[in-house]
């Protein structure tokens, strides 16, 4: 018994300090491609539309916590079509990435490094080519036996975010590598390796539901 309020007694300050940030957040991929075996020559997709999904940030003490996301993104590529035109792959995925987050601060500004991996899922794509001059996409057909609709992969970056009155502004920066491939290999006609590299940029807002109910508002990561 003596144990158990010992471990209680401890465990509150933690509890106390705990502090839960749920927002929205937009971004954009600065670029995308797929690292081809044997080499495609594939050159960088930039976004064509922003991203836009979910945050939730979790810190139970002052240096380290989690950040988790689910966000819709999008993807692609391009590679040389007969010589002299080129043909882009671009891809819309639900993605869902989990952090690792160390940080400090600097006269209230917080600076964080992000670690972890994700998860994402393949929902639409479209493909075309430029030979009349103009890039005309259309519908691209998935097949279950050429297409990987899963992927998953390493992701890591770096960011700033400051809290205000109304809730916290965060800008983040990372890089993510597939390891699942897009193309399944043993579909005849398809690359050995076919993995996903994407940077990309995001900004988000976030509130800190810790502060509910309190008389008095704290500090991001007082």
């Amino acid at each position: 018994m003596k144990k158990a309020i010992i471990t209680i007694l401890l465990l509150i300050p933690t509890l106390c300090w705990s502090q839960i940030y749920i927002g929205i957040k937009s971004g954009y991929s600065l670029f995308s491609s797929i690292s081809f075996k044997p080499d495609l020559k594939a050159t960088a997709f930039p976004g064509k539309r922003p991203d836009f999904g979910l945050i939730l940030k979790y810190y139970d003490n002052k240096w380290v916590g989690f950040q988790g996301e689910i966000n819709f993104t999008q993807r692609g590529y391009n590679i040389p079509f007969k010589d002299t035109a080129k043909l882009q792959h671009v891809s819309n995925y639900v993605e869902i990435p989990i952090f690792f987050q160390i940080h400090s601060d600097i006269a209230g500004l917080y600076f964080h490094v992000n670690m972890g991996c994700y998860a994402a899922y393949l929902l639409s794509a479209k493909q075309g080519v430029d030979t009349t001059g103009k890039m005309v996409l259309q519908n691209y057909d998935l097949n279950i036996l050429r297409d990987n609709r899963f992927d998953y992969g390493l992701v890591g970056g770096a960011g700033i975010s400051y809290e205000f009155g109304w809730g916290v502004i965060q800008v983040d920066a990372r890089i993510s590598y597939g390891y699942a491939d897009l193309y399944d290999y043993r579909y005849t006609g398809m690359p050995e390796k076919s993995n996903a590299l994407v940077q990309n940029i995001s900004i988000s807002y976030m509130y800190n539901f810790s502060n509910l109910g309190k008389k008095k508002k704290h500090p991001e990561f007082q």
